[in-house]
């Protein structure tokens, strides 16, 4: 277990178009002290406004994750926070002239190399782990998200979606989180959605970004994209690489052992902001790294495809 805050080595920029503006993005991401936290900074901006990760600044939780503070925006930030998340980097500024972090492939694959080469640096403070005091459950018709106290991030998370393309149908998961399971079984997972909804997207100025380069379209029976799957089941290790991103919102890696069924940014913002809101957890350090967590959990992934 990682004891110490990082940041990295040396600042890095990449380039992007947004995935619901369009817009072409610019991103420096630039190391920083000890308990900053990982903060966005709009250079976009005269004035620069900064808007910390946390719960306190979530909004608009519509198709993405959105930060938001004193009227200033940043956009679809859950990729992003989801390598961040693997690699244990804690503390960030991340200049942005853009209203929306860049869509890249549509997956965390990009930051895996990114942050490689950027390189990690140890902190001479302690890290700081959020682990839940008592068992945590929100529910939204019949989605729903299930913790109990660990002292590992775990996820089993399941997608159904009623429709004619069968491996959307169902999909199950049981992840543990570390940087090697990430850059495995999560990393290169895309974002997707149905033809069906792009029209309806477009027409609520969203998906302005959208491509087949960047997302998995599905059609009835099969996907659009030229190229197949990058793994059979993409689609929920999606989500999954979604979910770690939206909890690293707390700002702080959590501790939990999770259940989840048919995840999606909202529900997981109803989560994050219910342990956040009611302190449902207790802020523990650790003296002296440990192992991998695989040692006592074993981290795996399972697809299963449901019947015709």
């Amino acid at each position: 277990m990682q004891v110490y805050q990082q940041t990295i080595e040396r600042e890095v920029t990449f380039s992007g178009i947004g995935l619901h503006t369009g817009k072409k993005v610019n991103v420096r991401i630039v190391p920083a002290p000890v308990d900053t936290g990982i903060i966005f900074v709009r250079n976009d901006i005269p004035s620069l406004p900064e808007i910390k990760v946390s719960p306190e600044n979530t909004t608009q939780l519509f198709y993405a994750t959105n930060l938001e503070k004193d009227g200033v925006i940043v956009k679809t930030v859950e990729h992003l926070l989801a390598a961040l998340s693997a690699f244990g980097i804690d503390n960030l500024y991340i200049y942005i002239d853009s209203e929306e972090v860049p869509i890249l492939d549509g997956s965390s694959a990009p930051y895996i190399y990114l942050f490689e080469n950027a390189g990690i640096k140890k902190q001479n403070r302690k890290r700081k782990y959020l682990k839940l005091k008592e068992h945590v459950e929100v529910k939204r018709e019949d989605k729903y998200i299930s913790a109990k106290p660990s002292d590992a991030l775990s996820i089993r998370n399941t997608i159904s979606f009623n429709h004619t393309y069968k491996k959307v149908r169902y999909q199950t998961i049981e992840y543990v989180h570390s940087l090697k399971n990430f850059e495995k079984l999560l990393s290169k997972a895309r974002t997707f959605c149905f033809v069906e909804e792009v029209e309806w997207l477009k027409s609520k100025g969203l998906a302005k970004g959208g491509s087949l380069d960047n997302a998995i379209v599905i059609d009835k029976y099969d996907i659009l994209n030229p190229t197949g799957l990058r793994m059979e089941n993409e689609f929920v290790a999606h989500k999954t690489l979604d979910l770690v991103g939206d909890l690293y919102v707390l700002g702080h890696p959590l501790l939990a052992d999770i259940e989840a069924y048919k995840t999606g940014h909202a529900l997981n913002a109803t989560f994050v902001r219910k342990i956040y809101e009611e302190k449902l957890y207790e802020v523990v350090e650790f003296e002296e790294e440990r192992e991998n967590l695989e040692q006592f959990v074993m981290g795996k992934i399972e697809g299963k495809l449901s019947p015709e």
